[in-house]
């Protein structure tokens, strides 16, 4: 089974099974720690970067123009749903974004040192952002050291074991272990939250969920029509995948479970966009 049905699968089982998730709820926090630190091992952070451009323009694609749509969206909603959206917004872009540009035949060296820049970078602009925009409502502490438990530590970790001979070990059953815990997360949030999904206002949610995914996604796609395909491809998914799970995690820590919610209800369309995106790539190369 391929990692994009396991996720479907694991949202739809949240929706219809939700009753065991809370049994999962205590472990959140460990099992995030353990995911971050798996998907980052293979993270560049101590290569050069080479093209600063192509980097900035990660950067802008991922944290002001993704970053800056769901803020604005978000602030027409709910005070609960508007807070998921800005810590979806200031946080890493996903780690899928390496695998998914292997097989859609991206820039993948540029990926890599994109995602690495991209997360070094969101140590900084998270709390900045979120202090902004919150100020004392959100607990200085409390953001340290979510911060810490889920960026540092994790990236920390991934950079000396990837300097061990425990490296090539994880390697071989590294991408099962990371299936296996992004099925109980995402089951465990969507299990929490399972009530809220049937209520009229989610509708928004679902909205800014595909307008994220497809609208910002394609819309890049296109008006890079004139650059190189490999890095088109790169670009593009940094343009539209943010790491749903990491920021569904935050969110429920540091503003409750509804906050949560924002993060989670991208989750589907993401997968939907790959699909999509491969379908289009395929066509025009």
């Amino acid at each position: 089974m391929d990692t994009k049905t396991v996720f479907i699968f694991a949202l739809i089982l949240g929706i219809l099974c939700p009753q065991y998730s809370s049994m999962f709820e205590r472990y959140l926090v460990l099992m995030l720690i353990v995911l971050m630190f798996l998907s980052l091992l293979d993270l560049e952070f101590t290569r050069k970067i080479g093209n600063k451009r192509d980097i900035l323009l990660i950067l802008f694609f991922n944290y002001i123009l993704l970053g800056g749509f769901l803020i604005i969206s978000g602030s027409f909603l709910e005070l609960e749903f508007f807070e998921g959206f800005v810590v979806l917004a200031v946080f890493p872009p996903a780690v899928a974004v390496i695998p998914f540009t292997y097989i859609l035949k991206g820039d993948l060296r540029l990926s890599l040192i994109g995602e690495s820049v991209a997360y070094l970078s969101s140590v900084f602009i998270a709390p900045i952002i979120i202090f902004i925009i919150f100020g004392e409502r959100v607990s200085y502490s409390g953001l340290l050291k979510t911060l810490f438990e889920f960026i540092i530590l994790p990236m920390l970790l991934a950079f000396l074991v990837s300097k061990t001979r425990l490296h090539a070990k994880i390697k071989n059953n590294k991408e099962h272990i990371i299936t296996l815990l992004m099925f109980i997360v995402i089951y465990t949030i969507i299990g929490i939250n399972s009530d809220e999904f049937f209520k009229t206002e989610m509708i928004y949610l679902f909205i800014i969920g595909f307008l994220k995914s497809f609208v910002i996604g394609f819309s890049v796609f296109y008006i890079l029509k004139k650059t190189e395909m490999k890095k088109r491809i790169s670009f593009t998914l940094f343009s539209s995948y943010k790491n749903c799970a990491l920021s569904a995690a935050i969110a429920l820590e540091l503003f409750g479970q509804r906050a949560s919610l924002s993060c989670v209800i991208v989750i589907p369309f993401e997968i939907l966009f790959f699909i999509v995106l491969s379908f289009v790539v395929g066509r025009e190369t």
